[in-house]
């Protein structure tokens, strides 16, 4: 029996990344995805990748930026290896055919973004750069003769024996569910949004790695911090909000209430550009008061630098060099996950996790802009140099894994997938309260009960829902993305440093 191969769940950058390391080394993988490599989050990145490579810059100060965003959780050996690791992946980048944006003079150009001290945000194709890098590795992956890729595939469980995973269960779109046994399974499977009513994320962001990871009780940490953007397009209806990236207002647009009043400065001075989970509140309280606009009509060449942006605004029948756009907050990040160690092993042997599934410690209570692509391909890669393939799966271990049907049970669930996103929205979103939490809790267990056994993705949803419900209540404080009204933030604190 030939050894088992590495699986990968997941398509985004981190899991890519993944793939291509292991491949490159000479080893045959399993790459896994349920819809297609088009479909991530990573794809849809506008922002950036934020790196220390422009004048003036070191990944120290990077560094030093990434754990002052953090509200002091940022654990300081995972953002060292983050901030001093990142150059070197953007070098590979490069090689791969990877193309950035540049100056006049062929230098890289980089951008400024919220609580960056400096600009150290670098673009491909102007706000089009999760498109083109995903564009570039899919390349990569799809032709490597070492890779096995699984499209319009999900995952319903990991196989497990003796405490340690041993594969996954998968089921083909409107097909029967089959093992795969592996050497090493990694959960590459992205974020959280269609948790919520607003969110960023694409609607393959469903929770699947959390739900999974947990089920055969692995370890997840900071589910609580969740970051919402503070400039989704406020679009009635429209679930995902297309996004209006903060380096537009890197680029100079303001904040302004009904009244055209600048109404970021109220809250910190670095208004627009403070950390996001700030800027985000503002804009909230902004909009429950009356509305908040984000007013572009200032940003020189505005189409030039951000044509995704300026045809999607097309769409909706905006020009940002006209009109105020009407945004507000929307679920746009998980800054917790999956625990894992600085070369993204889980805490049940054969399990790895990359990407926004993972909990690196990189992140802490709130996100820096734009080091999330950074994380995924530091970290991918530093998993992909731990995971050995001389491990084969004995016989007498290989786990039964039973043989489920795509039988469309959730299809008759998206009324109580609406009524959960709504739920979330409400008392488990910018702000809580213990009140807020536990009505959210309560009605996620009634729906939970309403909910057929076979509906397997309605129900890792609501389980996933409860968990950071829970989570959020255990944390009796303010910190970062998880705001509670009943235990408001010290008097000094970052938002005031």
């Amino acid at each position: 029996m030939s050894s088992p191969r590495p699986v990968i769940v997941g398509t985004g950058i981190a899991g890519l990344w993944t793939a291509w390391r292991l491949a490159s080394e000479g080893q045959s993988v399993v790459l896994v995805t349920k819809e297609t490599l088009a479909d991530s989050a990573s794809a849809w990145a506008q922002g950036g990748i934020a790196v220390a490579l422009g004048p003036g810059d070191s990944p120290s100060q990077h560094a030093a930026d990434t754990m002052a965003a953090s509200d002091g959780l940022a654990d300081p050996e995972a953002v060292r290896i983050l901030t001093s690791e990142g150059p070197d992946r953007i070098y590979e980048l490069l090689a791969l055919g990877a193309v950035f944006d540049r100056g006049p003079e062929g230098r890289l150009r980089f951008g400024l973004e919220a609580a960056h001290t400096r600009p150290r945000i670098i673009h491909a194709g102007g706000d089009r750069t999760g498109a083109a890098l995903i564009g570039c590795l899919a390349q990569v992956v799809r032709h490597h003769p070492l890779i096995e890729l699984l499209e319009h595939t999900e995952v319903t469980s990991l196989l497990a024996h003796e405490d340690s995973v041993l594969g996954v269960a998968a089921l083909p779109h409107g097909g029967v569910s089959r093992p795969i046994y592996s050497s090493a399974v990694v959960l590459a499977t992205g974020g959280v949004g269609q948790l919520y009513a607003v969110t960023t994320n694409p609607r393959v962001a469903t929770a699947d790695g959390w739900a999974l990871a947990h089920r055969v009780g692995v370890h997840l940490r900071d589910i609580e911090f969740l970051q919402f953007h503070p400039t989704a397009l406020k679009l009635p209806g429209v679930n995902p909000a297309p996004l209006i990236s903060e380096a537009v207002r890197g680029a100079g647009a303001i904040l302004v209430d009904r009244d055209g009043r600048r109404f970021a400065l109220d809250t910190d001075p670095r208004a627009e550009l403070a950390p996001r989970d700030v800027v985000a509140r503002a804009v909230a309280a902004a909009d429950a008061a009356g509305g908040a606009w984000l007013d572009a009509r200032a940003v020189t060449d505005f189409a030039d630098r951000f044509p995704g942006i300026t045809a999607m605004l097309a769409r909706h029948g905006l020009r940002p060099t006209i009109d105020l756009l009407p945004v507000a907050p929307a679920l746009h990040y998980a800054m917790g996950g999956i625990q894992t160690d600085l070369e993204g092993r889980a805490s049940l042997p054969g399990l790895w996790a990359v990407g926004e599934v993972a909990s690196t410690g990189v992140h802490g209570a709130n996100r820096l802009a734009s080091n999330s692509l950074l994380e995924g391909l530091v970290f991918a890669h530093r998993a992909g140099g731990s995971i050995s393939s001389a491990v084969e799966t004995p016989d007498a271990a290989t786990p039964e894994a039973a043989a489920e049907r795509d039988s469309g049970a959730d299809d008759s669930c998206g009324g109580i997938r609406q009524e959960m996103r709504e739920l979330m929205t409400a008392n488990v979103g910018v702000q809580r309260s213990e009140t807020s939490l536990l009505h959210a809790e309560r009605e996620l267990e009634r729906l939970t009960g309403t909910t057929p056994v076979t509906a397997w993705r309605t129900r890792n949803q609501l389980l996933v829902a409860r968990l950071i419900t829970q989570a959020a209540r255990r944390r009796r404080e303010s910190r970062g993305g998880h705001r509670r009204l009943d235990y408001p933030p010290p008097a000094f604190t970052r938002e005031s440093a």
